[in-house]
């Protein structure tokens, strides 16, 4: 549910994966930089300039210790070797301070990490996160520009792109959310399953309309007939589909609100016994008995989308589980 920069952020967290990425180019979400240790300017002009471009793009990764070079024209900077810095800690706190200095109106959810050449030393890398921002763009204080990282260069935006990103409203993130509710029998299937509660979390700024998800019926989980309530209700309209896929698509007033959960509708996983099925749990069948029921590990995989948002590919490990015995 990640974007590339978030899980490049959360990959490069030891030098071997720093030295991973020699021979690599910068692209939208990556740039590297030296640390110009004597130039306080420098620093200034550097930092303020990259931190606006990537947040006013699609957000993006900054590796301070590294270096890159362009070999021919027109191609992108190749990561060539390693520029560790010699106090990690003190080039953390000064790059954060720049780019809150120096970017008008502040960046939030920056994040920064050290990484050390080797245990004990002070010297290595700095790592900045620095997510895309919603609303109106950001600018350097150092210039008063508006800088737009594309590609792998970080260039001066246009009148046009300012335009447009001073009228954008904010935008809707969603993710999923999947929470084991319960052991029980599912609708009239009075097998043993493990039921889930299906449901659409909006962690952006913006509302989410035309919500949707789609999963497919072989990744192990299906809907439960009594829907969220117990009652055949979902929170979203279940469509009809061909093949494989169950879909549950919201209209026009089918809005998720920032900081909203919407609660879909229950999952059921059938449990089996000793590597089958299993006997339903009426009563004939199970008084004075003790049956353990299994469920299998599970990868649930789905399509999420909204209005005004690209549609992302969300994934869960369920692992496997026993329920207690029933007597």
């Amino acid at each position: 549910m990640h974007g590339p920069a978030e899980i490049l952020f959360q990959q490069l967290k030891n030098v071997s994966a720093i030295k991973g990425l020699i021979g690599q180019s910068e692209d939208s979400h990556f740039d590297c930089k030296e640390w110009p240790s004597t130039d306080e300017e420098s620093q200034k002009k550097m930092f303020a300039k990259a931190a606006c471009g990537l947040t006013n793009a699609d957000g993006g990764v900054l590796v301070i210790g590294m270096k890159a070079e362009s070999r021919r024209k027109d191609e992108p900077d190749i990561v060539t070797a390693m520029a560790p810095v010699s106090d990690t800690a003190f080039v953390k706190s000064r790059v954060l301070n720049l780019i809150g200095n120096l970017v008008e109106p502040g960046i939030v959810g920056v994040r920064a990490r050290e990484v050390k050449e080797s245990q004990g030393s002070r010297s290595g890398f700095v790592i900045v996160y620095l997510p895309a921002s919603e609303g109106a763009p950001r600018r350097s204080k150092k210039d008063w520009k508006f800088y737009r990282r594309i590609g792998n260069g970080t260039f001066p935006m246009e009148y046009g792109q300012i335009e447009d990103m001073f009228g954008k409203r904010p935008n809707a993130r969603l993710e999923l959310s999947l929470e084991h509710a319960k052991f029980g029998p599912s609708g009239f299937d009075q097998r043993m399953h493990r039921i889930f509660r299906l449901g659409l979390k909006n962690v952006g700024r913006g509302l989410a309309k035309f919500p949707s998800i789609r999963f497919q019926r072989a990744c192990g989980l299906i809907p439960v007939m009594t829907g969220i309530d117990g009652n055949c209700s979902t929170g979203l309209p279940i469509h009809a589909s061909e093949g494989e896929w169950i879909i549950f698509r919201g209209g026009i007033d089918s809005v998720i609100f920032p900081d909203e959960v919407l609660q879909i509708t229950m999952l059921g996983q059938v449990g089996s016994t000793s590597g089958n099925s299993g006997p339903v749990l009426r009563q004939d069948h199970w008084a004075n008995r003790q049956i353990e029921w299994k469920f299998s590990k599970l990868e649930f995989s789905c399509e999420i989308a909204c209005e005004g948002a690209i549609p992302i590919v969300a994934r869960q490990t369920l692992e496997a589980e026993s329920c207690p015995k029933f007597d």
